[in-house]
């Protein structure tokens, strides 16, 4: 809901403020007050085009400052947190025409684009007026609209999931399409790396394994000598060290039978006999088994070339070589078998869109029935609007492919008059006459689009007697259930009202200066005069405008069109 609207320096407006109510404001003044320029301000809030020839002579800036309740979570909310603006509780838009051409848009305190506030602006306010039409107007929006007065809610989520099912279904056959296109060279590519890496086979640890082998082969006589030399002093010579110990064992045990104190010292003795022997034990087995054979030190060295040549490729250790032959491996597979995956995945495609065609034809069904009952409710409502013999129709347009809104395109068309052809509701009317198709648009739809500020310029030009009785009870009807703007020279309108501004100018200074001034009471009275008689307001005209707010207020209370 707009609350506030405050407006500077733009074209005869000096400085202004208004506070607008729930329900109907409507805003009178004789022609050329400025009433429309209320209008065009909102649409600047709303993201409309502005150029520097809107700035008040003499000033350098026009400022436009909208405030509008929002609640905490849905499309405005979304649109806020998705272009890295604050959200709340309200949204407050600044908008700046520069007279020298520049200008600027704040959005809850954060600098924006005109672009992002537009996208806001379709959210929060839907102008319909002489020059300007939004909203219900937008064939890309008139599927949903059926659907939302149908109460397609299900179907239409069902067509959206299979859609959904079936791209990604073509996704895949076009994934696997792609592979197949190039398989050949890639089974070529990975055949010789598997050839290669399980050719070599490197185990784990084994290029450290191999290193110490060809240090060893590398300095076989030197190893040699030094295993002969240390097998030698422990088990060989005068001094045996395993001798030597195996002695010293015995004594101390013979000793430890005269003071136990030295029995634990015995045991450690023999203990360190036993680490000595198992020593020799181990060097004399590696001196066995040692070959020395400068032949082998060339295998060695072979198979080191071998595995750095893996590893440089697929490494870095053995285990990531073969991690990439097992992930190879599994590719070729998969490329083996691609006349298999493509027949699956073309198998996925075809059972995808055949869901498709059950659920876009089932929402075709309900469609079609409920087009029939709209442009029904519609041509109900247009004929009080001097519309009686309009035809009103949903015109559905198959689609060429599948599409997340189903088969088929709606757009709404309509034949102002007998004989006239039906064309889209753009074309078929202008000015006031196309902006009461909006009205009855909005009466027959309002339970199905979501709360915005509608705003009706001129809805009313051109009628009087009857029809203008039916404008209003139809606004007010709306504004039961939304924030409705009404620009309106007709009393019977503004007898509906729940706020009235009177909107007006003068001069001063030499400038022209517009004014609004919200009614109530006997001003409100005194307008409604005026506007039923003439300039001065006499007592029957009084009289007759608080006739016209009783009865306006009486057919709300009884809901009565």
């Amino acid at each position: 809901m707009l609350k506030t609207l405050r407006i500077r320096n733009l074209v005869t407006i000096e400085d202004l403020s208004v506070e607008f109510l729930p329900g109907l404001n409507v805003l009178t003044g004789e022609t050329g007050a400025g009433k429309s320029i209320v209008v065009d301000a909102l649409g600047l809030a709303g993201g409309e085009r502005g150029d520097s020839s809107l700035v008040r002579a003499g000033e350098d800036r026009a400022v436009i400052e909208a405030a509008f309740d929002a609640p905490a979570r849905g499309p405005v909310a979304d649109l806020l947190a998705g272009r890295g603006l604050d959200a709340g509780d309200q949204v407050v838009v600044r908008r700046e025409l520069s007279a020298t051409g520049s200008g600027r848009v704040v959005v809850n305190g954060s600098p924006t684009t005109v672009a992002v506030l537009r996208e806001l602006g379709a959210e929060l306010v839907e102008l319909h007026g002489q020059h300007e039409q939004q909203g219900l107007l937008a064939p890309e929006r008139h599927v949903a609209l059926l659907d939302a007065f149908a109460g397609n809610d299900k179907p239409r989520a069902e067509v959206a999931a299979a859609h959904r099912r079936l791209i990604e279904a073509a996704a895949e056959l076009a994934r696997i399409e792609a592979a197949g296109r190039f398989a050949e060279d890639r089974g070529r590519i990975l055949r010789d790396m598997i050839r290669e890496i399980r050719g070599v086979a490197p185990r784990a640890g084994e290029l450290a394994s191999l290193a110490r082998d060809r240090a060893v082969l590398a300095n076989g006589a030197r190893v040699a000598e030094l295993l002969d030399e240390a097998i030698g002093r422990l088990d060989g010579g005068d001094a045996p060290a395993t001798g030597a110990l195996h002695a010293a064992a015995r004594r101390v045990a013979e000793l430890s039978r005269i003071d136990p104190d030295l029995a634990e010292l015995a045991g450690r003795l023999e203990t360190a006999r036993l680490d000595v022997e198992d020593a020799r034990d181990t060097l004399v087995a590696y001196r066995d088994r040692a070959d020395f054979d400068p032949e082998r030190l060339e295998s060695i060295e072979s198979r080191r070339v071998a595995i750095e040549r893996v590893l440089l490729k697929w490494g870095p250790a053995e285990d990531d070589a073969l991690a990439a032959a097992g992930e190879a491996e599994r590719e070729l597979a998969t490329i083996d078998n691609r006349d298999a995956a493509l027949r699956l995945a073309g198998d996925a495609v075809a059972a995808a869109g055949a869901a498709y065609d059950a659920a876009a034809r089932a929402l075709s069904a309900v469609r079609l029935a409920a087009a029939a009952r709209l442009g029904q409710a519609v041509e109900a409502e247009l004929a009080p609007l001097a519309f009686k013999s309009a035809k009103f129709s949903v015109v559905l347009t198959p689609r060429t492919a599948p599409h997340p809104d189903g088969a088929e395109r709606a757009e709404f068309h309509l034949a102002a008059n007998p004989g006239e052809p039906a064309r889209p509701i753009g074309k078929a009317a202008s000015g006031g006459e196309l902006s009461r198709v909006m009205l009855a648009l909005h009466v027959v739809l309002d339970s199905a689009e979501p709360g915005r500020v509608l705003v009706f310029d001129e809805v009313d030009a051109g009628v009087s007697g009857s029809v203008a009785v039916a404008v209003g009870a139809r606004l007010a009807r709306l504004a039961s259930r939304h924030q409705v703007l009404c620009v309106t020279h007709l009393p019977q309108v503004a007898a509906h009202a729940d706020g009235h501004f009177h909107v007006g100018k003068h001069v001063a200074s030499g400038r022209t200066h517009t004014a609004i001034v919200p009614l109530s009471g006997d001003a409100r009275i005194d307008e409604l005069a005026r506007m039923l008689g003439g300039r001065k307001p006499t007592d029957a005209s009084r009289e007759n405008a608080a006739e016209l707010i009783a009865e306006a207020g009486t057919g709300r209370t009884r809901g009565r069109m």
